[in-house]
């Protein structure tokens, strides 16, 4: 099953990690304060677990959906931490129900707590 990061309301039933709000999306962040985000967006930066919590919550208040599926994912593993680089769809979907889909990339530092991998920083951007 792909990995797939969702933002906004969605059906629990639907497969793959469903995120619907942001503490769940912040769950998905490793331990501690030295974690950070990067999104498209010149204001999606974000350094420290106080400023990812405000960006990701700024990021659910949006009156659209976000969703990421990997079609190919790198992962270069050094005992609990890897380096993740992935070419992916991603889709938007509006309050109305329109979606459209778009060419995404996601990179990042993933550490490997008990027995889930978290992200350490993200990283995701629209390819031109």
């Amino acid at each position: 099953m792909p990995y797939e990061w969702t933002t906004g309301r969605r059906p629990r039933s639907e497969r793959g990690l469903r995120l619907a709000r942001p503490g769940a999306a912040l769950a998905c962040f490793a331990a501690g304060d030295d974690i950070g985000y990067a999104g498209s967006e010149k204001t999606e930066t974000a350094s420290g677990r106080d400023a990812v919590a405000v960006l990701l919550g700024e990021v659910f208040l949006r009156s659209e959906a976000y969703a990421w599926t990997a079609d190919t994912a790198t992962v270069h593993r050094y005992g609990d931490h890897a380096y993740v680089f992935a070419e992916a769809e991603g889709t938007v979907r509006t309050d109305t129900g329109e979606a459209e889909s778009f060419p995404y990339r996601v990179s990042g530092i993933a550490e490997l707590s008990g027995a889930r991998w978290l992200w350490r920083h993200f990283q995701g951007s629209e390819p031109a």
